[in-house]
């Protein structure tokens, strides 16, 4: 079985990222939120500046589930959240917001 994400993320204000909100659909196997965040972000790309890092958090059907730290080299580290009440349902929305 798989369910519906439609996926949107924050502009980083750069000249070539400014038409937010970036969304995409995909179908995904509703695994546990890590392996989900990891195939999410498999399809989907962050966007990336030239700064040493940037912060990103991750938001499924408007709960926190991660933050997301991207260096300048695009690497991306997951730091997970523990969510005990998120409910998965046949269309689901993914958010990520930007910090500088």
């Amino acid at each position: 079985m798989h369910v519906e994400f439609e996926i949107t993320r924050d502009s980083v204000c750069m000249g070539d990222d400014c038409d937010a909100p970036h969304d995409a659909k995909v179908s995904l196997k509703p695994n546990a939120i890590d392996s989900l965040i990891l195939d999410v972000l498999e399809v989907y790309p962050l966007a990336s500046v030239a700064v040493p890092m940037v912060h990103w958090t991750c938001h499924i059907n408007d709960i926190k589930v991660a933050t997301i730290e991207v260096n300048d080299k695009s690497e991306k580290f997951v730091n997970y959240e523990q969510v005990n009440n998120l409910i998965l349902g046949l269309h689901n929305k993914i958010h990520f917001k930007y910090f500088s």
